[in-house]
C-alpha cells in the first residue's frame, strides 16, 4: 500500500464562530468564576460551562492540559483539543483525544508534542499546530521517540515521522519501543527476536538477538545477547567487535576498554582489537571516579584507565576524596561536579595510607585510619592512631603530630571562636584532648597553646581570651601568656597592643587600660567594660558578633552613668561633653544624643554628619539605619548620607528584595535600593507578588496590578479582583473582575473576554 505525507490544517470554517465572537457585544453568562489554569467555570443556558483561557471556546468537561497547556476537553459528547491561544486544532467530532507532551528545558531537543484522535476505533494524529499527521486508520499510535510515533496496523507495528507524519517505517513488527541502548534508536522484534533501527527506519542491527543492554556512559558500545545467555560487544554503528563468549560485559576503566566476564572471572578487553588486555583474574571492578575499582576476592586495588594497577590488588578497603573533601562514588558525573586532584584512602585490615591517583604513596601504612576534614576554606588529611589524630595536607606532610584526641572545627562546637582571627586565621588549628582545647600553628609547627581551656576566643588578630572553668587568661597568636590564667579573670583584648583589664581590690577593683607590656595608660574604678556589649547600629553585620575593639582610635567609657567619654590609644580620656550619649564609633561616625534627646551621627571631630534632630533611629539591614522624626520615617547609609528622606510615615523592605513599600500622608507606593519611585504613594494597599513581579494594588477602594516598571497592567478601578489559579506556571491572568454591576474577565493585555455576568458563582453551584 502507497503512502503519502499529509499535512493539512483544519478548515478554518469550524473557528469561525469562535473567531468573530470579540467583534461581537459580550455574552452574558448567569455567573462567572475565577480561572483555575487554562478554564474557569462560567453558567450559560442554565448548564455549567468551562471557558478556557482565551474566551473563545467554552466545553462541557476538561480531560487533560499538557506540557504546552494544550487542552484535550469533550463537548456536546464529541472530543477535541484547545492550544493555549484558543484556536480548536482537534475539532469536536472524535470519540477519544488525547495529548502527549514533553517541554524539558534543559534539554529542549527531546521536546514533543502529538496529539492522537480516534473515531470509530480508528486511530489518527495532528500536530500543535492543528496539522493531520495521519488520518484515524490505524489501531494504536504512541510515542516512540521525541522525533517519532509508533503506528500499529493488523497487529504489526512502524513508526511516523513526529513533525510531518510521513511513515518512515510501514508496520511490519511485532513490537516497537525506544531503545536506550544506543540513544534515540528504536528497539524492534520480529519472530521473537530483538533487532535495532534507526529513527529514519534503517536497520541497524538485524533482529536476531535476545537482548541488549547498555552501560557504556556516551552510549558507543553495549552488548548483545544470544540463546543460551551468552554476550558480544556491538558498537553504535551496528558492528558486532566481538563474538557472544562472554557471560557479562560492564564498562571498564576507559572508553577503549571494557569488562568482561567468563566463567566468574573478570578481564579488560581492548575495543579496537577485540582481544583481552587484562587477562581474566578479577572477580569484582567497578568504576571509582577516574580510575576503576577492581577486587581478587575479598582484596582490592585500583587501575588507571590503561588498565595498570596503581595501587595493588592487598587492601581490604579503598574509598576516595576530592580536593574539597567529598567522597567519590561511581564514575565522574558530567558536567563535573568533584574538584581534582583526587586523593586514594587504601587500608591492609586495621592500617590505613593515603595515596594520590597516580598510585604515589603520599601517607605510609602507620595509621589504622585517614580521613579528610575541611577546616575554614582549606580541607586536611587526618591522619588516626588508636584514638590520637593529627592533621597533614594532600602531599603527605605532617602539619599536626599525631598526638591529639580530636580537632575542634566550630561545626556544632562552641569551645573555639576564630572570627576575629584575620588573615592568618588558616594557621592555626584547634587541636583537643578529651574536652580541653588548644592551639596549633601548622606554619611553624608549634603548639602555641596548650590543650587544656574549656574556651579559646580570638579577641582581634593578634590575641586570644582563653577560659578554663571560671579562671581566665590572655595571650597573643605566638602563645605567649600576656596575662596570667586568674580565677574570675577579666581581659580582653581591644587592640593588637591593648588589653582591658579588671582588678578586684577591697574597695570593688578598677578598670584598666594597659598594653602588651603591661604600662597602665588608663584607669576607672566606675568603667564598667563587657566586650560583647556595644552599640552596633552603625556596625557592618560582618563585625556585629566580633569583641568591642578600639574604633577609629577610639574605646567607649561606661562610667558613672556617662555615656560621652572615650579614651584614645594614649590613655587620654575624650569627652563629647555636648552630647548626653554617644555610640561606639564604627568607620569613624556614631550615633549621639543631644540635651534636648534627638538623635543623629557624629564624627570623632565632634561634627555632625547627620543633623541631631530625629527622635529615634533604628537598624533597617546590613547597609541602611532607619531615622525617624515625629511621625516621619527615612533611611539613612551609615555613613550618615540621606537614602530616604523624612517624608514617610512607614517604610518596609520587600523581603528577599531591594524595593521598598513606603506610606506617605496615609497612602502606599514602591522605591527601588537607590531611592527611585516605582509606584507613586498613592495607593491604600500594595502587596508584591514575586513569581510574577507584578504588584497587587488597592486604591481609593477599587482593586489592580501594577508591573514592576509602574506600568498599570489592570488600572485600579475595579470593585473586586480575583487572579488565576495557575500555580504551575505562575499566570495570574486572565482575571475575573467586577467594575459596576457586571463581573468580566481581563488578559495580559487588559483586554476584556467576551463574556460578562451579574454574579459570581458562589459555593457549591
Amino acid at each position: 500500500m502507497k503512502h503519502t505525507t499529509l499535512v493539512a490544517l483544519f478548515t478554518a470554517g469550524l473557528l469561525s464562530p469562535a473567531a468573530t465572537t470579540f467583534a461581537q457585544t459580550p455574552q452574558t453568562a448567569g455567573y462567572l468564576d475565577r480561572f483555575e489554569g487554562e478554564f474557569a467555570k462560567i453558567q450559560v443556558n442554565g448548564h455549567q460551562q468551562l471557558l478556557h483561557r482565551s474566551g473563545k471556546v467554552t466545553v462541557d468537561k476538561l480531560e487533560q492540559v499538557s506540557y504546552y497547556r494544550i487542552a484535550s476537553a469533550v463537548k456536546n459528547g464529541a472530543y477535541g483539543a484547545i492550544n493555549r491561544k484558543g484556536d480548536i486544532i482537534a475539532p469536536f467530532r472524535y470519540d477519544a483525544v488525547r495529548v502527549f507532551g514533553e517541554n524539558k528545558k534543559d534539554n529542549p531537543e527531546e521536546n514533543y508534542c502529538l496529539i492522537t484522535i480516534k473515531l470509530q476505533g480508528k486511530t489518527g494524529a495532528v500536530d500543535s499546530l492543528g496539522n493531520v499527521l495521519c488520518q484515524p486508520e490505524y489501531s494504536d499510535i504512541a510515542v516512540l521517540t521525541p522525533k517519532t510515533f509508533s503506528i500499529k496496523k493488523n497487529g504489526l507495528y512502524g513508526w511516523c515521522d513526529m513533525k510531518t507524519g510521513k511513515v518512515l517505517q510501514e508496520p511490519k513488527y511485532e513490537e516497537v519501543s525506544p531503545s536506550y541502548v544506543p540513544d534515540r534508536a528504536i528497539l524492534i522484534k520480529s519472530q521473537g527476536k530483538f533487532g535495532l533501527a534507526l529513527e529514519d527506519g534503517t536497520v541497524l542491527v538485524p533482529p536476531k538477538y535476545e537482548r541488549f543492554i547498555g552501560w557504556n556512559n556516551n552510549g558507543q558500545l553495549f552488548s548483545y545477547y544470544v540463546p543460551g545467555g551468552k554476550c558480544g560487544l556491538i558498537d553504535r554503528q551496528g558492528k558486532i567487535l566481538t563474538p557472544a563468549v562472554y557471560d557479562d560485559i560492564t564498562e571498564g576503566p576507559a572508553d577503549n576498554l571494557v569488562a568482561v566476564t567468563q566463567q566468574g572471572r573478570i578481564g579488560l578487553l581492548d575495543v579496537a582489537t577485540g582481544k583481552l588486555k587484562i587477562p581474566l583474574q578479577y572477580t569484582k571492578v567497578s568504576r571509582m571516579g577516574p580510575l576503576f575499582q577492581v577486587w581478587k576476592g575479598a582484596l582490592c586495588g585500583l587501575t588507571d584507565t590503561t588498565g595498570k594497577e596503581v595501587v595493588p590488588v592487598t587492601h581490604t578497603e579503598i574509598r576516595m576524596y576530592d580536593s574539597k573533601g567529598s567522597s567519590i562514588f561511581g564514575a565522574l558525573p558530567l558536567p563535573l561536579a568533584y574538584a581534582p586532584p583526587y586523593y586514594v584512602v587504601a587500608k591492609k585490615g586495621d592500617a590505613a595510607a593515603l595515596y594520590d591517583a597516580s598510585g604515589k604513596q603520599l601517607l605510609p601504612f602507620d595509621y589504622t585510619d585517614i580521613g579528610v576534614l575541611p577546616i575554614n576554606d582549606k580541607v586536611y588529611v587526618v591522619p588516626v592512631k588508636g584514638t590520637l589524630c593529627g592533621v597533614a595536607d594532600f602531599s603527605g606532610k605532617l602539619l599536626v603530630p599525631v598526638q591529639f584526641e580530636g580537632l575542634a572545627t566550630k561545626y556544632g562546637m562552641s569551645n573555639y571562636d576564630d572570627d576575629a582571627a584575620g588573615v592568618e586565621k588558616n594557621n592555626f588549628i584547634s587541636v583537643m584532648k578529651g574536652e580541653k582545647t588548644g592551639l596549633f600553628n601548622i606554619v611553624t609547627g608549634q603548639l602555641v597553646i596548650p590543650a587544656t581551656y574549656s574556651n579559646i576566643r580570638w579577641q582581634n588578630a593578634e590575641m586570644l581570651r582563653l577560659e578554663q572553668g571560671d579562671s581566665s587568661a590572655l595571650a597573643d597568636k605566638t602563645g605567649k601568656i600576656l596575662r596570667p590564667l586568674t580565677r574570675y579573670g577579666a581581659f580582653d583584648a581591644v587592640s593588637p597592643n591593648l588589653i582591658v583589664e579588671r582588678r578586684y581590690t577591697d574597695d570593688n577593683g578598677i578598670t584598666l587600660l594597659i598594653n602588651k607590656q603591661g604600662q597602665i595608660l588608663y584607669q576607672n574604678k566606675s568603667w564598667e567594660f563587657a566586650a560583647s556589649s556595644y552599640n552596633r547600629l552603625l556596625a557592618p553585620d560582618s563585625n556585629k558578633t566580633r569583641p568591642l575593639q578600639f574604633n577609629s582610635g577610639l574605646l567607649k567609657v561606661r562610667a558613672n552613668a556617662h555615656e560621652n567619654q572615650f579614651v584614645d590609644s594614649t590613655g587620654k580620656l575624650v569627652v563629647f561633653d555636648q552630647y548626653t550619649y554617644v555610640g561606639d564609633f564604627s568607620n569613624g561616625v556614631a550615633v549621639a544624643l543631644n540635651q534636648e534627646k534627638r538623635v543623629g551621627i557624629i564624627n570623632i571631630n565632634k561634627k555632625e554628619v547627620y543633623p541631631l534632630v530625629l527622635d529615634d533611629m533604628a537598624s533597617a539591614d546590613d547597609e541602611l539605619v532607619q531615622m525617624k522624626q515625629g511621625n516621619k520615617v527615612g533611611l539613612l547609609r551609615k555613613d550618615g548620607s540621606v537614602l530616604l528622606p523624612l517624608e514617610y510615615e512607614d517604610i518596609n523592605r520587600i523581603y528577599d528584595t531591594s524595593l521598598y513599600i513606603v506610606t506617605r500622608n496615609g497612602k502606599k507606593g514602591v522605591l527601588n535600593a537607590k531611592g527611585k519611585e516605582l509606584l507613586p504613594a498613592d495607593y491604600d494597599e500594595i502587596r508584591y507578588n514575586k513569581d510574577t513581579q507584578f504588584f497587587d494594588v488597592t486604591k481609593d477602594g477599587k482593586e489592580g496590578m501594577m508591573s514592576i516598571d509602574g506600568t498599570a497592567i489592570v488600572p485600579p478601578v475595579y470593585d473586586d479582583l480575583e487572579q488565576n489559579q495557575d500555580w504551575g506556571t505562575n499566570s495570574r491572568f486572565p482575571v475575573l473582575v467586577k467594575k459596576g454591576e457586571w463581573y468580566l474577565y481581563l488578559d495580559e493585555q487588559g483586554n476584556s473576554l467576551p463574556w460578562r455576568a451579574k454574579k459570581k458563582k458562589g459555593y457549591g453551584e
